[in-house]
């Protein structure tokens, strides 16, 4: 058993440039083989995208962009009638975050900083099945969203006008190569060490017969934050700085402050925050330090999101690994357009992300970072979320019709 594709920890890997992440619910009335069976045929049609093959156009071959194609499923998928495998622990435990308010907005996750936009209504993130898209190109991302929507048309029941699956939604994202975030700080540079990432990602052994089957997966989480740029515009430099816990232009970890509360960076970080320092250079400089005297330096973001718990792959070091996609999309107030990220993460147990997003010196009741009880202006609605679910991602299993068809066939 092995991971599935789309996870990119290994050393020198890097992801494709482009993201889809999809959302199918299944139809009412259907029970888990009609729900395997569907999926069953969507699969194949996305190894022939790999492969360059569009079903429409016969005996042609076009660009497959590198395609990569990852399955994970909600908790909703095992209350299907017939499923032939039983909730996982932890996906029961720690599978779903709180739904927004009727009338929009409410907590995402009690103990969290993070609220639902105030024009949120549903959460689309929370189906049965999510399937995610990395290419190199846009078009080789999107063109699997299009057939998608072909295939289950092709399934459609003309007495319920329904197919098994129904699209629900999807999110697109993009990597940046100046390796920064809208915010202009650099981003991802304190991420594990290749040599880590797996430890935190991949499922362990259980003692539990009936979770045997996931041993070697991992658990997927999806949330969509909008970043509200006006807010940060707003705010000094300096301060900027104290809340991300970093030198904006060249991405040096801040170790102190002087006698006048000036930032001072860690001694030695020789790099000047060019691109080319990153693309060809390990990240190691740029660690956060683990110890830290000044209360305002513990509570920027970096520092609450690593509290150098070690080994990494213990759970209780609450490390995950991420994979962000930044996004950029129109909207119908000023200015015309909203900035995001979609935060994607693996880990061997949700439970990780639940304590980073809640326990009170990791980022709980923080939205990004700061002092809760005393938040810059506007940094208490800094992030909103859009939508947010998480998935079990089992792992490949030689001889299954696709990732996790036990659960269905």
């Amino acid at each position: 058993m092995k991971l599935q594709e789309g996870i990119y920890h290994a050393p020198g890997v890097r992801p494709g440039k482009f993201f889809n992440i999809l959302f199918l619910r299944a139809a009412s009335g259907q029970n888990a083989r009609q729900v395997g069976e569907a999926f069953a045929q969507l699969w194949q049609m996305y190894q022939e995208l790999k492969s360059g093959k569009v079903r429409d156009l016969p005996n042609q071959e076009v660009p497959s962009g590198d395609l990569t194609v990852l399955v994970g499923y909600g908790a909703n998928t095992f209350k299907l009638p017939e499923v032939r495998r039983t909730l996982p622990n932890h996906l029961q435990d720690f599978g779903l975050f709180r739904s927004p308010l009727p009338a929009g907005g409410g907590s995402f996750l009690i103990g969290s900083g993070l609220k639902y936009a105030a024009d949120v209504k549903i959460n689309s993130a929370t189906e049965e099945i999510t399937v995610q898209f990395i290419a190199e190109t846009q078009l080789a991302v999107d063109r699997a969203i299009v057939e998608t929507w072909k295939v289950l048309s092709g399934m459609t029941d003309p007495t319920t006008e329904s197919a098994p699956l129904l699209i629900t939604g999807f999110y697109s994202g993009f990597q940046r190569d100046d390796k920064r975030s809208w915010i202009d700080f650099h981003d991802g540079i304190s991420n594990m060490k290749s040599s880590e990432r797996e430890g935190a990602i991949t499922i362990k052994r259980s003692p539990l017969p009936e979770e045997k089957w996931i041993e070697g997966g991992t658990y997927l989480a999806f949330v969509r934050l909008g970043i509200d740029l006006s807010i940060w515009q707003a705010l000094e430099r300096g301060q900027q700085e104290l809340l991300v816990g970093r030198d904006k232009l060249t991405g040096c970890p801040i170790e102190s402050l002087d006698s006048q509360n000036n930032l001072t960076v860690r001694t030695g970080c020789p790099f000047t925050g060019q691109a080319s320092d990153f693309s060809n250079r390990a990240f190691e400089d740029f660690k956060e330090p683990p110890n830290v005297n000044a209360l305002s330096l513990k509570q920027s973001h970096v520092q609450r999101a690593n509290q150098h718990v070690t080994p990494v792959s213990d759970r209780n070091s609450s490390r995950v690994f991420r994979q962000g996609y930044e996004f950029l999309e129109p909207t119908d107030s000023a200015p015309s357009f909203r900035t995001g990220l979609n935060f994607v993460s693996f880990q061997d147990t949700p439970e990780r992300l639940f304590r980073i997003l809640t326990q009170d010196k990791w980022l709980g009741r923080t939205n990004f970072g700061g002092d809760p009880d005393k938040p810059l202006p506007g940094m208490d609605r800094f992030l909103t979320v859009r939508a947010g679910g998480i998935f079990l991602v089992p792992p490949v299993v030689e001889g299954e019709l696709f990732p996790g068809s036990s659960i269905f066939i």
